[in-house]
């Protein structure tokens, strides 16, 4: 039992008692989770993207490249801190250098 819907070429199949919403794109056919269904918002879909799995993995890959942002400024300002004891020590040490 197929029916159209009118979104974008979003076909609607139920099976088992489950809507499940396709659309033809040029890669093939693909599910979709729209974010409103019977005019009711969908909240899984609009956070999760239909999937807490994937936002899970998405928060990961993200707190990691912040982390790793981190981490590397905090190097490069303990670098510079080192190259100007190192500066300052060689004044002392010499100060017509």
């Amino acid at each position: 039992m197929q029916q159209k819907i009118k979104m974008k070429k979003i076909d609607k199949i139920n099976i088992d008692g489950e809507d499940i919403y396709l659309r033809k794109t040029f890669l093939g056919w693909g599910v979709v989770n729209p974010i409103k269904i019977n005019g009711k918002v969908n909240w899984k879909n609009l956070i999760a993207g239909g999937s807490w799995i994937k936002l899970g993995i998405l928060v990961f890959i993200v707190l990691v490249i912040i982390f790793c942002l981190y981490d590397y400024a905090n190097a490069i300002k303990v670098a510079n801190e080192c190259i100007y004891r190192l500066n300052q020590q060689a004044i002392m040490v010499n100060p017509f250098f």
